[in-house]
This record gives structure tokens, sequence and C-alpha cells, in this order.
């Protein structure tokens, strides 16, 4: 490199108000990141596990002086009222922020960005000098406005009519289109899989390069930790050791609990679901299907692996998951791990030597029973799996530094 000191990066995701596997990621990856960059971060909406980490680190804060919401509601939906809104939240911090500096001094004081999208994300680009080089991690092609996977019913029944939904979401489609098309112009596209570069390209017509997300090893050890207490916690969610499958996700259809329950209809496998959004239709489902739901609440990380070590597996039949880290979660505490053969899955799974990619039609119940009798089998080639295709923060961070390189090595 032509130019070796330390560039000024500058991270930007548009929310931390939903706090799901993207937000809790890009956590995970910022001391990692602090190795390649000198690290500030804006955000419309922080939360307190990203407010602690960067204290820790010492990267400094950028958020308005009032936190921006997801608008929801039809008439927001029509006029993309939360976008809009974004756009302006966005637009105030560039001459003040809730820290002071607004983000025209920032943006005279930084080397690149680093956008990964979401709500509210992609709405700052338009203030971005043209001078400064941006890349965009794409989670996924906004699932709201480019598919129907989020507009059911967490039975799988359509909220509304659906050509009336994309009728009223036509508006905020042009707003994504815009905004992405602007991404593509502005640098490089990087997909979070090789599912979601195809999806870029099917939805948006941008060709993209995946980058993946990571795991990060201190946070699932493969012994057990004295923190984790399997003793209390199966005392207190009452479970019973290889009696019970884990799922993790919010209970929206897309995330597969509905039909997770049908699969498992009279097999005395108690359902442990984390991640909220169980309501009383889960609950008369699971009762008419004969099968133990028990929704946990948010736990901690100890806990996380408690219940996942002692689960006869994991499970999800997610729709469509872009990418899904709880397979390789799962590899690292002897889990195994059942899945629809959908999305990502299929990069991080392996099908009869990790784990099980599961089709229509294909008995569910049997699967577990076969991942339980090679459960140390199978999650050691996931292990190894994992560590082929290589999700360790350093590497995020590094190719991330690597990317703007070759914008560096024009100055």
């Amino acid at each position: 490199m032509a130019n070796r000191q330390r560039k000024r990066l500058l991270l930007v995701k548009g929310s931390f108000e939903l706090f799901g596997g993207g937000e809790r990621d890009l956590i995970n990856n910022l001391e990692a990141y602090s190795k390649y960059f000198d690290l500030s971060f804006a955000t419309l909406h922080p939360n307190k596990e990203l407010i602690e980490k960067l204290n820790e680190l010492n990267i400094p804060l950028f958020s308005p002086v009032s936190n921006w919401s997801y608008s929801r509601g039809i008439f927001s939906e029509i006029f993309a009222k939360s976008s809009k809104n974004a756009s302006k939240k966005w637009y105030g911090m560039l001459s003040l922020t809730k820290q002071g500096v607004g983000l025209k001094t920032l943006f005279s004081n930084i080397d690149a960005v680093n956008i990964t999208t979401g709500m509210a994300s992609l709405e700052i680009l338009p203030l971005i000098p043209n001078n400064l080089p941006v890349h965009t991690h794409m989670l996924e092609p906004n699932r709201g406005l480019h598919s129907n996977d989020l507009h059911f019913d967490v039975d799988g029944t359509p909220k509304q009519n659906l050509r009336l939904t994309n009728f009223f979401l036509a508006k905020q489609r042009r707003r994504d289109e815009k905004f992405v098309d602007l991404a593509s112009k502005r640098g490089k596209i990087s997909g979070n899989s090789k599912n979601t570069c195809e999806r870029i390209k099917q939805v948006h017509g941008a060709e993209s390069d995946f980058l993946y997300p990571s795991i990060d090893p201190k946070l699932w050890p493969i012994k057990p930790t004295k923190d984790e207490d399997w003793a209390s916690v199966k005392k207190e969610f009452d479970l019973v050791k290889n009696q019970y499958v884990i799922t993790i996700g919010h209970a929206i259809f897309a995330k597969g609990l509905w039909n997770m329950i049908t699969k498992l209809r009279h097999s005395d496998l108690q359902i442990v679901q984390l991640g909220g959004g169980v309501n009383e239709k889960h609950m008369e489902h699971a009762r008419k299907n004969n099968v133990a739901l028990k929704p946990l609440p948010r736990v901690s990380q100890a806990t996380i692996r408690a219940l996942m070590r002692n689960a006869k597996a994991m499970v999800s039949h997610a729709i469509n998951e872009p990418f899904g880290l709880t397979p390789p979660e799962a590899y690292f505490v002897d889990c195994p791990v059942i899945v629809s053969n959908q999305g990502g899955f299929r990069e991080t799974v392996v099908d009869g030597k990790t784990g099980r990619l599961m089709n229509e039609g294909d008995d569910w119940i049997s699967a577990i029973d076969e991942g339980h009798k090679n459960r140390k089998e199978w999650c050691k080639a996931g292990r190894e799996h994992i560590q082929k295709i290589d999700l360790t923060p350093e590497t995020q961070a590094r190719k991330v530094f690597e990317l703007f390189n070759s914008y560096f090595e024009e100055e």
C-alpha cells in the first residue's frame, strides 16, 4: 500500500432499535476493525450494548439529539414516512449531534465510510461527500419491499391483499431502489452470503461480492464454562436434557416457528424459543399439534450456550434466511443442526455431514434423532467447515481493509 498510515473509518448503521443478528455481528466486529482503522460510529438509534462496547474501545459515537424510531401503520407505509424521517434525522446531524460535533465536521476528518444496511441506513448516502469512498455491506435486499415473506401473519395467511400491499409500498420501494443504485455508484457492495449476492443481482441488478458475518469463538467456547450453570437453567425453565429442541429468532412467519410446530406434532419434544414474538395463535397451534411450546424471555449469552448444549437439536424452518448465524454457533457447543434447505443455510450446513438440510416432506423427527446420535461427529465437522469458510471477526475486518486499499492507493 502506497500510504500506510492508519485510515479513519466511519461505521454507519441506521438503527439498533431492533437488536438482531446484523446488529450483534457489527458490535462483535468492532474490536477487530479497530486493529485496522481509527473508528467512529454513526447511528440514528443506539442501544445499551452498542454504547457499552464503543465506550470500552474508546470509539466516538455520533447520534441525533432524539432517537429515530420506525413509524408503523398504513399511512406511514404508503408515504414512506420512516425513510423520510430517517433522511431528515441524518440531515439534522450534519450540523448537530447529541455529542455536539456535527457530521459535516466529521466528514472532513475521515477517510472512508462503511455502511451496514437495515432500517434507516442508506438514507445517509446522499449526504456523504463525493470524495469519500463508500462500502455498503448489504445484509439482504429489503424483504419487506422486494418479497412477500414479511407480509404474512404468524400462521402464513396474508395480513391483507398482497397486491394491495405491494401497491401501498410502491413509494418506499422506489426510494429503496434509488438508494441502492446510489450505493452501487459510490463504491462496492458486499452481500453477507453468496445467497444474498444472488438476491442483490435479482432485485437490484447490481454486482456484489460476499462478505460473511463473523462468529467470535470467545463467545462460543467448545467446553462448558462455569457461568453456564445448566443445573440452575434447567430448574428455572423446567427443562430435561435432550427432551427439547431450541429455535432462535423473532416469531414472525418467515422465521418458521409455525411450520416447526407442525413438523414436530406428537413428537414428545418441547420447542424452546428465543427471540420474542410468540402470541396466543402460536400457543393454540402448539396445543392443537400436541407440542409443548416454551418461549423464553431474553437471557444471557451463557444461558443461551447452556440451553443449546443440552438441547436435542437446534432447529429452524426459516424461509430464505440470508445467512443465519445459529448453525455455526450451534457447532461450537455440540448442538446438532436441523434446518430448512433454503437461503444461507446451504452455505453453513453440509447435509448429512455437519447437520441436515430439510426439504418439504422430509421427516424432521427422525432427522433430529439422527442428529442427536451423531452430535459429536457432526459438530466437529461443522467447526471444520466454519474454519474453512473463515467466519472470524479478524477476517471480516481485514477484508474491509483490503477492499478500501484500492481507493487509498489512488491517493
